[in-house]
């Protein structure tokens, strides 16, 4: 089946002439820089090829899909969107998952199909994962390698950030991965400068002339001059304007969430509208409302839904959403933006839009930023106008407002033509800086990361965090009990917002008044997201000064006799009288701590077979263009054998064996249906942390040592004397292949491990290593006792090596997870 006939099967339709050139591209080794408009299909065009490699079982394409995007709302829309036509064939069904940091279902990266932020992305890769503890920092970053990475509405990321850390993550990965990045609203230079940073090729609506006619969302309906007219208004938006305009779809996109929720009330005082179907969203909203929401806004507005309805929203809505309106009223943001939020205005084929945009300020306003030297409380009122333009560029927003005020439609070419004059300068100022950032594109500090594994980094990286998470509480009824913070939901507020509120609130407060605003003392509390924490209590400390709140915590709490919260309008400054709701989460497997007994030959194999099972057939991609990278032809599965029957080699260790044995010992004793022998080198014993802490105690097993660095350090030690019975074929690279190795078999059980013990292995135990050696048909002699030292010598230098490390100690980590939890799915 070719690529045009499985379009065919799949989604009922031809494909268009760019979306067969993407395929093309990507399944001939290409990676693709993809420019069309809004609504033109570039979701299934990035993602059909990886679908149809699937389909065909072709190795020289990545068997794993990573859909990266930068807003959760967007990551789940396009993923509930993707998954409900995958779910439809039995061979792509359950394919896909999704990780957001709200939605976690895959917290390992494990599926096919992977839908998740920006932020999760790029947090992974770079070994300090948000959703995970430091000690399992390096677990998912190898698996970006071998796979194919979607990068969707590239225009949105953050340029000194996570725009940056993206672009030099492409190139330190090079061929490893295949990759598509996705935009609309880039100038055609910076397009170019992408091309040349990272060797891609272009695939630009503009070659495709046929595709312009035919395109649902370009073309101009019958009778019309264009598909969608702009009107320019003067004047700052209001209801009636939006009162006076309203057909059958409206949709008001606004900069900032009190001029929405303030039109949202406004809207709904006007007697002949039907208030059930005016639709308020925004990020202030706690979990549950804002799902409701996004279900609700696409069921209304999308394709041959006539409901009569309007949408007001932020900028939530104004990428991706496969939703549309015939009548538009937007506030002007910079030209990106803009266009952006008009892609939501007559998106499909037959309708016409009428596209409103309104200015920031009014003409008072004006006034007043004209004023010379103005006395200094006139000064603050200009400050506070001026941020009317935020989360915008003010002089963006006003170059754009000049430029569309002389523009009567939106098409293609018009749109393109606003990008390239309002924005090229700009990009082109922004691509030298990325080009100069840390080694350039932040290649520096991405290898930092991958060293420190600290949180800390994500605002070196990825994200300036600017905001501070709210949580509402009755202070009264918890201030003299044990607090459990990260039950409750959080609603993220920008923090110069949220300081404006409480020295609104402060100034208001009564003397005799209950503490409004507490804290606790978590350094790390904004990238907490674990169960364990979760039910982790602590005290509520009060804050008295707006000092303490600008400089000292990211999450605070707020008694609720400030703050008002309601589904319909979110969360606003007011007099309320509800707290956050908890978090509706489940208890993860692993929190109720059960080992089965297994030995250490039985261990391995599970291990062995796990990996043979589960994850070589699919890293063929991976193992190709890691030959290229290392310029030798490697036994990829040989290598990453040896290293799993080194990882516990520790585990043999007299001081490692003697307390589990004993352990096993008194738990058969309490219960006989679990068995010991003697004979028996362990792995593992059987326990459980829930009845079996008297025992725990007995066996001083806490007391054991760690057993990851003796595996690695005996395994470099076996290289240096017997380098050509392993690796025969590995020429010049011998010692850096093995220190990734010893690295991936170092930090297997976390990251900050870098020293191994003293260790003595009795002649017994060391038979348990020789047998499995033997299956290698190799006979070596390795050392079975030595002081204790460091291997730091040994960890990775270049990026060549980092990343090989990396997608080795995936491999292990996982298989080695995988084996422990269930033993007998994996022996033979």
């Amino acid at each position: 089946m070719n690529i045009e006939n499985f379009y065919k099967e799949l989604l009922g339709f031809t494909p268009y002439k760019y979306q067969v050139k993407v395929a093309e591209l990507l399944l001939s080794g290409k990676n693709v820089i993809l420019s069309v408009p809004t609504g033109a299909g570039k979701t299934w065009a990035s993602i059909i090829p990886f679908l149809f490699s699937m389909q065909n079982n072709n190795d020289s394409f990545p068997k794993k899909l990573i859909y990266s995007l930068p807003l959760r709302t967007l990551t789940n829309s396009i993923y509930s969107d993707v998954n409900e036509i995958l779910d439809k064939r039995p061979e792509f069904e359950k394919l896909a998952s999704i990780h957001t940091g709200e939605y976690k279902n895959d917290e390992n990266f494990e599926s096919d199909i992977i839908f998740s932020t920006i932020d999760q992305t790029l947090s992974n890769f770079l070994s300090f994962p948000l959703t995970k503890s430091k000690r399992q920092a390096n677990i998912n970053a190898g698996s970006l390698i071998g796979s194919y990475l979607v990068f969707d509405e590239f225009h949105l990321l953050d340029t000194k950030l996570s725009m940056a850390t993206t672009l030099g993550t492409l190139k330190i990965l090079k061929n490893l991965s295949r990759f598509c990045i996705m935009t609309a609203t880039l100038s055609n230079d910076y397009i170019e400068n992408l091309q040349d940073a990272l060797n891609a090729a272009i695939v630009h609506i503009d070659n495709f002339p046929e595709d312009v006619k035919i395109i649902s969302s370009l073309r101009i309906p019958k009778n019309k001059e264009s598909k969608k007219s702009v009107t320019v208004v003067n004047n700052v938006i209001s209801a009636g304007d939006i009162k006076n305009k309203h057909k059958n779809k409206t949709i008001v996109i606004c900069n900032r969430v009190e001029k929405v929720q303030k039109l949202y009330n406004e809207l709904r005082s006007f007697s002949e509208l039907d208030t059930t179907k005016i639709i308020c969203l925004h990020a202030r909203f706690f979990s549950k409302h804002r799902k409701e929401k996004e279900s609700l806004l696409k069921n209304i507005f999308g394709k041959n839904n006539k409901t009569n309805a309007i949408l007001i929203s932020t900028q939530v809505i104004e990428a991706g959403m496969d939703i549309s309106c015939d009548t538009m009223h937007i506030e002007i943001s910079p030209i990106n933006s803009l266009l952006q939020r008009a892609g939501r205005c007559a998106r499909w084929e037959g309708e016409y839009g009428e596209i409103y945009v309104y200015d920031i300020l009014d003409k008072a306003e004006k006034e007043i930023l004209e004023i010379e030297n103005p006395e200094s409380d006139i000064k603050k009122q200009i400050r506070s106008i001026k941020n009317k333009y935020l989360p915008y560029d003010k002089e963006l927003c006003e170059k754009t407002f000049e430029k569309i005020i002389k523009v009567k439609y939106i098409d293609k070419d018009i749109s393109q033509k606003l990008v390239n004059d309002i924005l090229s300068e700009k990009e082109k100022s922004d691509f030298i800086k990325i080009k100069q950032k840390e080694e350039g594109y932040n290649r520096k500090l991405i290898k930092n990361s991958w060293e420190s594994c600290e949180k800390n980094n994500y605002s070196k990286t990825i994200r300036d965090i600017q905001n501070i998470d709210i949580v509402i509480i009755d202070y009264e009824k918890e201030k003299n009990k044990i607090f459990y913070p990260y039950k409750y939901e959080t609603i993220s507020l920008y923090k110069w917002t949220f300081i404006k509120w409480a020295k609104e609130i402060q100034e208001n407060k009564n003397e005799d008044d209950d503490c409004i605003f507490t804290a606790i003392n978590n350094d790390d509390s904004i990238f907490i997201d674990s169960f364990a924490i979760q039910n982790e209590g602590f005290q509520l400390n009060p804050i008295s000064s707006i000092d303490e709140l600008k400089n000292c915590y990211d999450i605070i709490f707020v008694d609720k006799s400030v703050l008002k919260y309601t589904k319909e309008t979110g969360l606003e400054l007011g007099i309320g009288s509800r707290s956050s709701p908890i978090k509706e989460t489940k208890q993860a497997d692993e929190e109720s701590i059960v080992f089965k007994k297994d030995t250490f030959l039985e261990h391995n194999e599970a291990i062995e077979n796990c990996y043979k099972n589960i994850f070589k057939p699919k890293l063929e991609f991976a193992f190709n263009q890691l030959n290229i990278l290392w310029k030798e032809n490697i036994d990829w599965d040989k290598l990453i054998t040896i290293m799993i029957y080194f990882h516990d080699y520790g585990k043999l260790s007299n001081r490692w064996q003697q307390p589990m044995q004993l352990l096993q010992k008194l738990k058969s004793k309490k219960d006989n249906s679990f068995s010991y022998s003697e004979d028996e080198v362990l792995a593992h014993s059987d326990f459980n942390i829930d009845v079996d802490s008297e025992i725990e105690q007995r066996s001083k097993v806490r007391n054991k040592p760690p057993h990851a660095g003796v595996g690695a350090f005996v395994f470099i030690e076996m290289i240096y004397e017997y380098s050509d019975d392993f690796f025969s074929n590995l020429n010049d690279n011998t010692i850096s292949i093995s220190n990734c190795i010893a690295t991936a078999i170092l930090k297997h059980h976390g990251v900050d491990t870098i020293s191994y013990p003293d260790f003595e292995i009795s002649e017994i135990n060391y038979k348990e290593m020789k047998n499995l050696l033997n299956s290698l048909t190799v006979n070596v002699e390795l050392i079975k006792k030595e002081r204790m030292g460091k291997l730091t010598d040994n960890l990775p230098d270049d990026y060549k090596e980092w990343l090989t490390y990396l997608f080795l100690a995936r491999i292990l980590r996982l298989c080695d997870q995988k084996a422990t939890k269930d033993i007998s799915k994996f022996l033979k």
